[in-house]
C-alpha cells in the first residue's frame, strides 16, 4: 500500500514522533511510505526515519511572495468557497497558495491513501485533495474540548471534515466531539508505546548519579505548563535537598522559564536541558516524572516515562491522561493547573521511595496496554476499509 503521511513539520513533538513511528512500521512491512511536510525546511527530522521512508518537504514559506494558486485547485474549491461565511473566507483566502502547492505535492507522491495530522493541516489536506478521489484519514492530536480553534477555523473545519473517510482521535471522548461532522466514521486509536531502547545498550542507571531527579519533558510552550511545574517544585524543594528538576525540550518560552527559575531561586536545582531525540536515555536516569500540561492529547512523554519504570504525576488536563494513568495504581492524577495539588503529590512521592517503586512497577504495563502491533492493527483496518 502506498501511503502519504502529511504533517506540518518533523521537528520535536508528540505528533511528529507518532508519524515517525507509523512511517517506520509500515516501511519495514514493505509499504512505500512518504512523509510529506509543509514547512519543515532543510534540517534533518528530529526523530529517526527508516531508510526506506521518503521524506519530502514543501519548504513552504509565508514570508515569500505566494505563488498563484493552481487553476485546478481553485476550480475544485469553488463550491466550498461560495458557501463559506465571511469568517471562514478570512481563514481560507490566505491558505489558497499553500493548499494549491499541497495538492500538487500530494499528487506527486502517488498515494493510494493519505493520513493527515493536526487540525489545521487536516483542513488543508482535505481541501487540497478535493476532487482527486483519494481516501483521506484525518487525525486529531489534541483535546478538542480544551484546545479550541478560532471561530472561523472551527467553522471551516466542520465544513470540510465530512469529506474525510475517517477521523481518528486518541480517545473516545475526543472522537465523540466530532460526531456531528463525521458521524460513525470516527475512531479512537491511542498512541503506540514503544519498549525502551537505550543508546548505550542499557548501561544508563539511576545508581550511576548522585541525588534524585524529577523530569518534565515537552516543547517549551505555555500549554505544557512548565511555569506551573517550576512553582510546584519551588514549594517542596526545601524539604528535599537531594532532588533536582530537569526540563527537557526547546521552544519559545525558554527565556521566560529561565527568568522564572531565577526569580524562584532555583538556578542551582533546575536545569533547562534542551531537546533530546533520545528520551528513553533521559528517562532511564530519572526518579520521578511530572506532566504539568494544561492541554494535552495523548502525551508520548508520559507513556515513555512509565515504560521506563518511572512513577508519574500529572494534571488532569485531558481524557488521554485518564486513559494512560490508572490513578493510584500506576501514577497520580491531580486537579488541572492546581500548583498546590501538584506540589503535594510531588512531595509525597519524593518522600516515599516505596510508593514510587509500587507505582512504577505497575506503570511498566503501559507497553502491553498500548502495544505497537495492536495500535497499528487498528490503523491498518481503517486503511483497508478506506481503499
Amino acid at each position: 500500500m502506498r501511503v502519504t503521511l502529511v504533517i506540518s513539520t518533523l521537528r520535536g513533538g508528540g505528533a511528529e514522533r507518532v508519524v515517525s513511528n507509523m512511517a517506520n512500521y509500515w516501511a519495514r512491512k514493505g509499504w512505500p511510505v512518504t512523509v510529506l511536510t509543509i514547512t519543515h525546511g532543510d534540517e534533518p527530522p528530529y526523530y529517526e526515519l527508516d531508510a526506506q521512508v521518503v521524506h519530502r518537504d514543501m519548504k513552504f514559506s509565508r514570508s515569500e511572495q505566494p505563488a498563484i494558486p493552481n487553476a485546478g485547485a481553485l476550480r475544485a474549491l469553488k463550491d466550498i468557497f461560495d458557501d463559506c461565511s465571511p469568517l471562514e473566507r478570512r481563514v481560507l483566502i490566505p491558505e489558497l497558495s499553500m493548499i494549491s502547492a499541497l495538492r500538487e505535492a500530494i499528487i506527486d507522491t502517488q498515494p493510494q491513501f493519505v493520513i493527515s495530522f493536526i487540525n489545521l493541516t487536516n483542513v488543508r489536506v482535505l481541501l487540497a485533495t478535493k476532487g482527486l478521489g483519494l481516501p483521506v484519514i484525518v487525525s486529531e492530536r489534541a483535546d478538542p474540548y480544551r484546545d479550541p480553534l478560532p471561530e472561523g477555523a472551527m467553522r471551516l473545519r466542520s465544513r470540510v471534515y465530512p469529506m474525510a473517510k475517517y477521523l481518528v482521535a486518541q480517545t473516545t471522548e475526543a472522537a465523540d466531539y466530532f460526531t456531528s461532522d463525521v458521524g460513525d466514521r470516527r475512531r479512537a486509536i491511542p498512541n503506540p508505546v514503544l519498549r525502551p531502547v537505550l543508546s548505550d545498550g542499557g548501561s544508563n542507571s539511576k545508581d550511576q548519579k548522585e541525588g534524585r531527579v524529577l523530569v518534565g519533558m515537552g516543547r517549551l510552550v505555555e500549554d505544557k505548563g512548565f511555569a506551573l511545574l517550576l512553582r510546584a517544585f519551588s514549594q517542596v524543594v526545601g524539604r528535599h535537598p537531594t532532588w533536582s528538576l530537569q526540563i527537557w525540550g526547546d521552544g519559545p518560552q525558554r527565556a521566560e522559564l529561565e527568568r522564572l527559575t531565577r526569580e524562584l531561586n532555583l538556578s542551582e536545582r533546575v536545569r533547562l536541558a534542551g531537546f533530546t531525540g533520545r528520551p528513553f536515555d533521559v528517562l532511564s536516569r530519572a526518579d520521578l516524572f511530572a506532566m504539568s500540561s494544561v492541554v494535552e492529547g495523548f502525551p508520548n512523554a508520559l507513556c515513555e516515562a512509565m515504560a521506563c519504570g518511572l512513577p508519574v504525576v500529572s494534571f488532569d488536563c485531558s481524557s488521554g491522561i485518564r486513559q494512560i494513568i490508572r490513578n493510584g495504581v500506576d501514577g497520580l492524577i491531580v486537579r488541572a493547573a492546581d500548583v498546590s495539588a501538584l506540589a503535594s503529590a510531588l512531595d509525597h512521592l519524593m518522600t516515599d521511595e516505596r510508593e514510587r517503586k509500587r507505582l512504577a512497577s505497575k506503570g511498566l504495563e503501559i507497553t502491553e496496554r498500548f502495544d505497537l502491533e495492536k495500535t497499528m492493527a487498528s490503523w491498518e483496518q481503517l486503511v483497508m476499509d478506506s481503499v
